[in-house]
């Protein structure tokens, strides 16, 4: 699938919307919006561990960032009421290509946006170009297409995070 190897299996909200074309101007728009994106979940997630690692001396800076976590969580609820998630589908997630379960038929060949929402702590959606390159069922195999390459890497970190986490959680 990837390069790498390292994906990610989960039950994800999803949408997907046929494009004829691409436009740089919105291409850039969704990796920027994807960079935020990965940077601010890697962020959440990187405070968790310290909250749960150390309750040293640096009560204040957690207490701090706990209310900045709550603002976040307040904030996503709200964009949540306003524009609710796509329905949750099976996705494989690589760096390179992604895999769904299709609610309707999609063609291979095609090519069009797909969003996604990797946390439900973050309600903001990653937003993928992509080429249908085959359909297996209501399997539908597509490539990531037009990725920067900040966002690219971020997304590889992201993976390589969630598998690591995996990994730390099998019973041994």
């Amino acid at each position: 699938m990837s390069e790498s190897g390292i994906t990610l299996h989960a039950h994800l909200p999803l949408a997907w919307a046929a494009t004829a074309s691409f436009p740089q101007p919105l291409i850039a728009e969704w990796m920027h919006g994807n960079l935020v994106c990965l940077q601010a979940l890697a962020a959440l997630e990187s405070h968790d561990r310290e909250i749960d690692a150390s309750a040293t001396g640096e009560h204040a800076a957690g207490r701090l960032e706990a209310k900045v976590d709550l603002l976040l969580q307040l904030v996503g609820e709200l964009m949540r009421k306003q524009q609710p998630a796509p329905p949750r589908v099976e996705v494989i997630l690589g760096a390179d290509e992604v895999i769904w379960d299709a609610a309707t038929p999609i063609a291979a060949g095609s090519e069009g946006v797909l969003t996604l929402f990797l946390s439900p702590r973050l309600h903001w959606p990653l937003t993928f170009p992509v080429h249908v390159t085959g359909v297996q069922g209501t399997k539908v195999h597509a490539k990531l297409i037009h990725l920067s390459e900040d966002a690219q890497e971020w997304l590889e970190r992201t993976l390589f995070r969630y598998h690591r986490r995996a990994l730390h959680s099998r019973p041994r």
